[in-house]
């Protein structure tokens, strides 16, 4: 029934509730597992506190944020591997949360999309719906939110 299932990852707990989740549901389908994590190009506001405080190197911001997402879909894959899931592959992106979650499950025919209820995502995600909120309004595939 599912072979393909996206697990996005942003550190938060909710978000490894989803991968645990998704470890039951891939070794009953024998699925694969693609692990997705996001960053976004940080914003004005940030990139003006980044420029005052001498403790973070403005020109290696964005370095930084990738290198955080690849350290998260690090975690995931070890935790899939010690759950006996071999079958695992993981991805970092730059750009919004649920565009790029949308945009990856369709590129790669994702079967299932397991996504935590809460991330880390900004503010606005509560003023304008949580990213888990726009993908299952939007997502082709069946969603299911931890």
């Amino acid at each position: 029934m599912f072979t393909k299932i996206l697990v996005p990852l942003d550190g938060s707990d909710k978000s490894f509730e989803a991968l645990d989740m998704a470890c039951n549901v891939a070794k009953k389908y024998d699925a694969e597992v693609f692990l997705l994590s996001v960053f976004r190009k940080y914003s004005f506001m940030e990139g003006s506190f980044v420029s005052f405080n001498s403790s973070v190197d403005k020109d290696n911001f964005e370095d930084a944020l990738r290198d955080a997402s690849k350290e998260i879909v690090s975690e995931g894959k070890e935790i899939l591997k010690n759950n006996d899931v071999t079958k695992v592959r993981a991805f970092v992106r730059m750009g919004a949360a649920a565009k790029e979650i949308l945009k990856f499950a369709k590129e790669n025919n994702i079967d299932l999309i397991i996504i935590g209820s809460k991330g880390q995502g900004e503010l606005s995600g509560y003023l304008l719906g949580g990213v888990s909120h726009k993908v299952t309004g939007l997502a082709k595939c069946p969603v299911m939110v931890v």
